[in-house]
């Protein structure tokens, strides 16, 4: 799908498909993460409109919060995490210097 080395940690980058783009993003720590690429809030497209916060991906429209397994949350001005509508996210493997994601037909 996609060369190991073009996806440098905090990087996002898309991943174009007839039945609908997927954004693929490094977290700080390396995990290479496949989700959908569009935030469920108000469908911003997370491959211009996302960003890597250490381990999660973030929305800039709105500021909804994605980790790696998808849950979505929302950090309230005192601080406090809000659970959000979770995000769709695909099976990852990172081998032989390329990164593969596993989609259902």
């Amino acid at each position: 799908m996609m060369d190991s080395d073009l996806l440098l940690s905090g990087q996002v980058a898309t991943v174009e498909r007839a039945a609908g783009d997927i954004v693929l993003w490094r977290t700080t720590a390396g995990k290479v993460v496949a989700c959908d690429a569009r935030c469920p809030h108000q469908w911003s497209h997370l491959g211009t409109a996302g960003a890597v916060d250490g381990e999660d991906l973030v929305c800039l429209s709105h500021f909804w919060r994605f980790n790696s397994e998808g849950a979505g949350s929302k950090l309230s001005a005192s601080g406090r995490r809000d659970e959000k509508s979770p995000i769709e996210t695909f099976s990852v493997r990172e081998q032989a210097g390329r990164i593969e994601i596993k989609v259902a037909d």
